[in-house]
């Protein structure tokens, strides 16, 4: 079922993004990105000179270029913010902004221009610490500022559906897996880039639970939500990932040390991660039908094998987000 024909995605350039967009072009969707560029435009550069796609180079948090992006689309999946706990955390005032004032905006100025679904991306982490298993209906308990920023988010973002105007949160695993617009300071990847660079994996909270998600999954989430009948979309809420991809971790370490043999693992018990979610992917399994395409063990696979083929290396500063936001994101 197809119901919309231009798309607009926010933070389109960045590592989910890049690969979102793409997909979204192969879907022979309308697709204009706004981003600020801070990470550079490389994920999307091919699609920019084939003028695949429209760029609008802007600031998520000035107005004007929101209404400039906005105008004549039918969707727009939200995927700009400053994302993770250690980052936020070194430029609050900016995350401030840009995770939960600028989204406001957003979603004020879509409603107004009359767009028809908007889809946020937010995150499993916002069920905080839990002893079972968490699902859609499990209270959310913010345990950084992050999270604080996604939590009020969704809750604004769900109370703007009406009769024209569909919202829907995605709360997505962890994500791993390669990417135009790599990263390596995401848990599987940092884990791998440990162990490449320093022969070692250093595991904070071995038996801490997190679900993983590839990022092709995660895309493929987006445009299934796109794609997705109204009474099955609007005003609800959805994990996407998959059961089978909750690690302790411990485990994905144990994993990672499979394919590069030579890393160490080092359990450090003195620094504690407070986050711990097991978490259900049942609703988006049973009610849209989602299967997941790759596993953690295939998102190993493929980063060492670009790895040692020279075509990554995850020494480089390019590929963490702490390395370039700090330097680049301004208070506005």
């Amino acid at each position: 079922m197809r119901n919309y024909e231009s798309v607009l995605v926010t933070g389109g350039a960045g590592y989910i993004g890049s690969v979102l967009t793409r997909k979204l072009v192969e879907h022979g969707y309308n697709v204009r990105v706004l981003d600020s560029l801070i990470f550079g435009k490389e994920g999307i550069s091919e699609m920019i000179s084939q003028e695949s796609i429209e760029l609008i180079e802007d600031d998520i948090r000035n107005e004007k270029a929101l209404e400039k992006a906005v105008k004549n689309m039918d969707c727009v999946i939200h995927l700009a913010a400053i994302v993770g706990e250690p980052l936020c955390n070194k430029i609050p005032e900016a995350a401030r902004q840009i995770n939960e004032f600028a989204t406001q905006k957003l979603l004020n100025i879509s409603k107004k221009e009359g767009v028809l679904r908007f889809l946020y991306a937010s995150t499993c982490s916002n069920y905080g610490s839990a002893s079972g298993v968490v699902n859609e209906l499990t209270p959310v308990k913010a345990l950084s500022l992050y999270s604080e920023t996604k939590v009020r988010s969704e809750s604004f973002i769900l109370q703007s559906k009406d009769r024209n105007f569909e919202p829907s949160i995605l709360r997505f695993a962890t994500a791993f897996g390669l990417s135009p617009r790599m990263r390596f300071d995401l848990l599987l990847q940092e884990f791998i880039r440990d162990a490449v660079v320093d022969n070692k994996i250093v595991v904070f909270g071995p038996d801490y639970w997190r679900p993983l998600a590839h990022v092709n999954d995660i895309s493929n989430a987006c445009i299934l939500a796109l794609e997705t009948p109204s009474n099955l979309i609007s005003g609800e809420i959805y994990n996407v990932g998959d059961n089978g991809q909750n690690y302790k971790k411990i485990t994905l370490a144990e994993l990672v040390q499979k394919y590069i043999p030579t890393a160490k693992i080092k359990v450090q018990e003195l620094k504690k991660d407070p986050r711990n979610y097991k978490v259900s992917f049942d609703k988006i399994k049973n009610k849209l039908n989602f299967t997941i395409t790759k596993t953690v063990q295939d998102g190993v696979q493929e980063i060492v094998k670009e790895i040692r083929e020279g075509k990554i290396d995850p020494r480089e500063t390019e590929f963490s987000n702490i390395s370039r936001l700090t330097e680049n994101v301004k208070i506005y």
